[in-house]
């Protein structure tokens, strides 16, 4: 029996229909905004976030229609189809939940590094000195709303595995905007304490106030407004360097009388511009650090040793799974010619295979035995291969 042409394109496109089933899923997500367009894309974000799709892949929903060119199993994009499901509005937000519908295979993110979750641990935001905490008069707990939102923003993502904030002052003699042996140190100490590889820190430069001009009746007429304006950085506990810093900065009308106190988690805070800002700015930091780790390197510390086995810090819910393998790098303290001491890694030979998994720790074994290193010590550091 044979078939004709068109029964045989038929044919191919529901197979192919199939196949793209099966590859592909809804997903749920919320997002807020200061109009339901706003909303919808960060409902966007989010749900990328929280699949641990490529991040660099994010469409954008504008006039009720995605970005990108053609639908359906043959097109590029990784989202098909998108449905808004409820949509409130209350002052200046908006908050949607939608439902998307995702090819899972092409929003995986193409490399080594995405197959586990990264280690951080946010670190609470503090003020750069003691004028920037002057600026912030009256929403002087404004650091604490920082440490929730961007907190908040890093346990959506399926890229980390976050623990939580951690209010603790790191010293820095030199300044906030340079790395110095003494911050390095205690970055370090903090990370070998808390089981963590990356390390998240923050920093408020200013939260002041500005009027529009001396002018009374301007002031009168116009609202007054109201910087924000901080740094984020990351600290690498392995390569021991600070592997990213941005500043996130902006300035919108601030609705609020001098003498009133302002509830900084009420709708009428979170729903004005400044509160709307604020929760933006926080979303791109975080979407930058999932940019920024989602493919970085994936090393882990020795904590024990058990004859030719291996114990590593981390475990199943960073997403290790039996027969990953490791390469191993040795560490040693060094003094140079100037009395300082200093930490190296060197490369050694052999590679090691997961055997056991725990939640929080692992067990590796030499893939061969006669060609393993057999001084395996404790802080010595194991890389995904």
């Amino acid at each position: 029996m044979k078939f004709s042409k068109i029964a045989k394109v038929s044919i191919t496109l529901f197979l192919a229909s199939l196949s793209f089933q099966s590859n592909a899923s809804w997903q749920v997500a919320t997002g807020i905004g200061p109009n339901r367009e706003d909303a919808v894309n960060d409902a966007i974000h989010n749900l990328l976030m929280q699949t641990g799709s490529d991040i660099r892949l994010e469409q954008t929903y504008k006039s009720g229609v995605l970005s990108g060119n053609s639908y359906g199993p043959g097109s590029g994009n990784i989202i098909k189809k998108i449905v808004i499901l409820e949509s409130q509005s209350t002052l200046n937000r908006t908050t949607v939940k939608i439902k998307a519908f995702i090819d899972d295979k092409k929003a995986k993110v193409k490399c080594t590094g995405s197959t586990v979750n990264k280690s951080i641990l946010p670190l609470s935001f503090k003020y750069a000195d003691s004028q920037s905490f002057q600026g912030a008069l009256g929403i002087e707990d404004l650091n604490k709303e920082l440490d929730k939102m961007l907190y908040e923003q890093l346990t959506n993502s399926a890229t980390f595995n976050t623990r939580p904030v951690l209010r603790l002052n790191v010293i820095n003699d030199n300044g906030k905007n340079v790395p110095n042996k003494t911050k390095l140190d205690n970055l370090k100490a903090i990370s070998t304490q808390y089981g963590s590889q990356y390390i998240v820190t923050g920093t408020i430069n200013s939260l002041s106030k500005s009027k529009v001009g001396n002018n009374v009746i301007t002031n009168m007429l116009f609202i007054p407004t109201r910087t924000i304006d901080f740094d984020v950085e990351v600290f690498d506990a392995i390569n021991q360097q600070i592997i990213f810093h941005k500043n996130y900065s902006g300035e919108t009308d601030w609705p609020f009388d001098s003498d009133e106190f302002i509830d900084l988690r009420s709708d009428r805070f979170r729903g004005s511009d400044y509160g709307q800002r604020l929760y933006d700015l926080t979303s791109s930091a975080a979407k930058d650090l999932v940019r920024e780790l989602q493919c970085a390197p994936v090393s882990a510390r020795v904590i024990d040793t058990k004859g030719d086995d291996i114990i590593i810090n981390m475990g199943r819910d960073n997403g290790i799974t039996k027969d990953m393998k490791f390469s191993l790098a040795q560490s040693s303290n060094m003094i140079s010619s100037v009395g300082t001491e200093y930490e190296i890694h060197e490369d050694a030979k052999g590679l090691y295979k997961v055997t056991a998994v725990y939640p929080h720790s692992a067990k590796l074994k030499p893939v061969d035995l006669q060609n393993n290193t057999l001084n395996v010590d404790v802080d010595d550091i194991v890389t995904l291969e």
